[in-house]
């Protein structure tokens, strides 16, 4: 019979219940009558709380558990875990945890870890886990340590999907800056996908002359072959992602409302389940692979197209680029005169008559006084780029004044309000907003909190009143337009009178066979000593130096923190 003592905790839950009906004496622990105090306050500890919890007794380390730490053990573990002995239950994983569990128990010192890797049997194969921990010792009425406390989480997900966000924000920052054709830059992306740990093998087959046709370094083990060759045709004609045992299947669709220029296979990680989330992932990789596609079509149709012009259709052209750019210049309004900011923006075109680009800046004051500040680029170098710059600069800026929300909230309701209003795949940006909120009394009078949120741009500088430079290198989120359920990051920093923070779009620092480091070298030296130049004569510094006969659009914002007795331009 149950002794009173455990009843009352364990009536709360299903593992709690589970635990009143055990045979505990026919484990090492016997019956919970004769239990030791420390373990009784233990097992009420671990049954009271919702945080998974483990508790592990005696040399055996016989398992009590609640429900929290019960689900973390999968379809299979947790039948027949509760009284078992924990090596038995992860004997897989038990020459991780097995030493560390020795520890505790010899040195009475707990151990802990963050997201620590783990292969775990739970579900019927082995599946790499991550789980952010701490093992501490429970001591007996003897003051002997005689079993272990567990206290954890998994973080599986969230590791797997900052290691996905890394994979796609290398294969967007490669697919962006190459300059060849399709078979070059589906080889960009098989070659970013072949240093991912949740892609097994990758293929892409392209379209070509009726039949599907794998481009160079696909896997050929992916090839168009039976029974996988059905559902190619199946995922052709209905345009959907499809999932084949462990593969997954993705259209590859350039141009809205033709037919699919090809398919992206990929072979998930053994390690990793077959789901949603690895779908919506492929998915994301097929969208950036789609964009260089159409990059390299509309890049083609441009040279084919000036290769058959006429002087006077080349005249017409650049009649055309004027009556755009001037369209696009009126779109980006005379920047805002926050008071105590001296503030100042550029816009430089490229050099190419061909280029009509989708960078752009934006700043206004919100109702709350904050100085708002945007900078973006629109995904593409076209006409459709330019106009996919007014609509999305006029929603973002509508979404921050009307909202008065800070960056990261203002950026969700973006990314949401793209995909609600079905605004296309051509309205994907890399853009930072920043709010520079105004000044408060306290021990550095003038000082200013910028919070700002990055979507896939390049990192924002600051220069410092000592000359020093800052590169803002904080976590980069994906860019705009692909996701609506991406909880954003923010980030914070002060600035004090005479620092001056410098926004810019990928045109400054980003160059054809250059590595982007150099870039950022490059800018570092512009920004050297920048405090002892007016915010003016900074940015004609910083354009003549790193953008004199640049081929893609720039645009940039220098905004500086003024004193108390100092006046814009001074």
């Amino acid at each position: 019979m149950i002794s009173g003592w455990f009843a009352p905790t364990a009536l709360r839950s299903e593992c709690g219940r589970a635990a009143l009906e055990h045979p505990w004496h026919l484990t090492p622990l016997g019956e919970p009558s004769t239990w030791d105090d420390g373990l009784r306050h233990a097992v009420r500890m671990c049954l009271a709380t919702d945080f998974p919890a483990l508790v592990t007794w005696g040399p055996e380390h016989t398992m009590i558990f609640n429900d929290a730490y019960r689900d973390m053990l999968g379809a299979t573990k947790r039948v027949g875990a509760l009284g078992s002995p924990l090596r038995e239950v992860v004997p897989e994983a038990w020459d991780t945890v097995g030493p560390m569990f020795e520890h505790v128990m010899s040195s009475r010192e707990p151990v802990g870890g963050r997201d620590l890797r783990m292969l775990f049997d739970r579900s019927g194969f082995e599946e790499e886990t991550f789980f952010t921990f701490s093992y501490s010792p429970l001591v007996d009425s003897a003051g002997e340590v005689s079993g272990v406390l567990t206290l954890g989480t998994e973080t599986t997900e969230h590791v797997v999907a900052l290691r996905r966000l890394r994979t796609l924000d290398e294969l967007h920052r490669r697919l962006q800056t190459a300059r060849g054709d399709a078979a070059e830059r589906t080889s960009i992306a098989l070659d970013v996908l072949g240093h991912c740990s949740d892609v097994a093998h990758a293929s892409i087959l392209l379209a070509e002359d009726g039949r599907l046709r794998p481009v160079r370094d696909s896997d050929p083990s992916l090839d168009f072959d039976e029974p996988l060759g059905l559902y190619h045709a199946r995922a052709l004609r209905t345009l959907e992602p499809l999932c084949v045992n462990h593969n997954v299947v993705v259209p590859l669709v350039v141009e809205d409302g033709a037919e699919a220029a090809g398919l992206v296979l990929v072979e998930g990680s053994p390690l990793r389940p077959v789901d949603q989330s690895l779908v919506s992932f492929v998915e994301l990789i097929a969208a950036s692979i789609a964009g260089a596609l159409r990059a390299v079509n509309a890049q083609q149709s441009t040279l084919d197209a000036r290769d058959a012009r006429t002087a006077l259709a080349e005249a017409h052209e650049r009649q055309t680029r004027t009556t755009s750019l001037a369209l696009q210049r009126s779109m980006l309004t005379t920047p805002a005169r926050p008071e105590g900011l001296d503030l100042v923006a550029w816009y430089e075109p490229s050099r190419d008559d061909l280029q009509i680009g989708g960078d752009w800046y934006d700043s206004f004051i919100t109702k709350d006084g904050c100085a708002t500040l945007v900078i973006g680029d629109v995904t593409g170098h076209d006409d459709e780029a330019a106009a996919a710059m007014g609509q999305l600069r006029g929603l973002i800026r509508a979404i921050a004044f009307d909202s008065e929300q800070d960056p990261a909230r203002v950026f969700e309701r973006t990314d949401t309000a793209i995909a609600g209003l079905a605004l296309g795949p051509h309205v994907t940006a890399t853009a930072v907003l920043a709010q520079v909120k105004p000044a408060c009394d306290g021990p550095r009078p003038g000082a200013r909190t910028v919070l700002w949120t990055n979507a896939g741009h390049p990192y924002p500088a600051v220069v410092r009143a000592d000359g020093s430079v800052e590169l803002l290198q904080r976590r980069n989120d994906p860019i705009l337009g692909v996701r609506t359920d991406l909880a954003r990051t923010q980030h914070e920093i002060d600035l004090d009178p005479g620092d001056t923070l410098v926004l810019y779009t990928d045109g400054l620092v980003e160059r054809r066979d250059e590595h982007l480091s150099t870039g950022f070298a490059a800018l570092r030296a512009a920004l050297s000593h920048g405090q002892a130049r007016g915010v003016t004569e900074l940015g004609d510094h910083i354009l003549s130096t790193l953008a004199p006969s640049t081929a893609d659009d720039v645009a940039l914002v220098v905004v500086r923190v003024l004193g108390p007795d100092q006046q814009p331009g001074s």
